[in-house]
């Protein structure tokens, strides 16, 4: 029997042709398993969990791929106990979620979100009030200087702002990075580009916004659960924190999400910033190749990595 690849989400068509269909049988999100004995690949994006009883309903599973950086919905642990590989794609999305990050900063900062609101509801004297900053000049801190970081930084630069950065909490810290306590201090907008893990969960929480600039602003397009909501929110609405940008949305109790999503000086996006034509395209592509090579009996290196 061919083995089973089983998409728990979709990839981009043209990735999927690229599968051999007299080498693998392809099931597609939605349809029936009719025996889970002969999957051998399970995809994921980020929506879709891989956990222990999907894992144990595979007994021939031999690799998890993310079509995506994060490995957050795959339980990595037992399935390295189950000896299967995880694998997913780290890089391919950098361009692009930095490209997201200053368009972020402007629709925020600058103020051009707030522009074409009031514009589209016929308030073109808007203008006579409009405050926005110029990025000129301003202080960017970068928190988690990896793929995204440098290119985020390199962007910013282009637009004249003062760069500085951190690194990885519990990392050893690069030469010119700054301690966190002090990047928040001294930073106009703070700009997240860390993984999650147990060090920065939670690490942007009530203390570290308030040791953040009266007025400064946060920009997350890292993983949601790195900023305390309940804490984001108080600084949000007693104008310590003069707004905040994000591609995710805030995990907290549905009231308080809501409260984060509906605050004049928030704006979110649906988690979209991978999601340009391009970067799924090549995503996709990734990730089929993988499962063509490692069921090929390629060995890839290394289980996966994150930005």
């Amino acid at each position: 029997m061919m083995p089973t690849v089983l998409f728990l989400e979709s990839v981009d068509p043209a990735a999927l042709r690229l599968i051999p269909r007299d080498e693998f049988h392809v099931l597609l999100p939605g349809a029936s398993v009719p025996d889970y004995t002969l999957v051998q690949a399970i995809v994921t994006r980020g929506k879709e969990r891989v956990d222990r009883q999907l894992i144990d309903r595979c007994p021939g599973l031999r690799m998890i791929v993310r079509c995506g950086v994060g490995v957050n919905n795959i339980d990595v642990d037992y399935a390295t106990t189950q000896r299967v590989q995880v694998l997913n794609v780290p890089g391919v999305n950098a361009a692009t979620v930095a490209e997201h990050t200053i368009g972020l900063l402007l629709l925020l900062v600058r103020g051009m979100y707030r522009l074409v609101r009031e514009v589209k509801a016929g308030n073109w004297n808007y203008r006579d009030t409009y405050a926005g900053h110029e990025l000129r000049n301003l202080r960017l801190g970068i928190v988690g200087m990896g793929e995204i970081g440098h290119l985020v930084a390199g962007l910013a630069g282009a637009l004249q702002m003062d760069v500085s950065y951190a690194g990885r909490t519990g990392a050893v810290k690069p030469e010119g990075a700054l301690d966190l306590s002090d990047l928040l201090a001294q930073s106009d907008v703070v700009s997240l580009h860390l993984p999650l893990t147990p060090d920065t969960r939670g690490l942007i929480d009530a203390a570290a916004l308030q040791r953040m600039k009266p007025g400064a602003f946060l920009i997350n397009t890292a993983r949601d659960e790195i900023v305390d909501a309940s804490a984001l929110l108080a600084a949000l609405e007693s104008g310590h924190l003069a707004g905040y940008a994000s591609d995710l949305m805030p995990v907290a109790a549905a009231d308080v999400c809501e409260r984060i999503v509906q605050h004049p000086a928030v704006v979110i996006t649906p988690h979209a910033a991978s999601l340009t034509a391009l970067t799924f395209r090549e995503m996709s592509v990734l990730t089929v190749q993988h499962i063509k090579d490692y069921l090929g009996g390629m060995d890839i290196p290394g289980r996966y990595r994150v930005n």
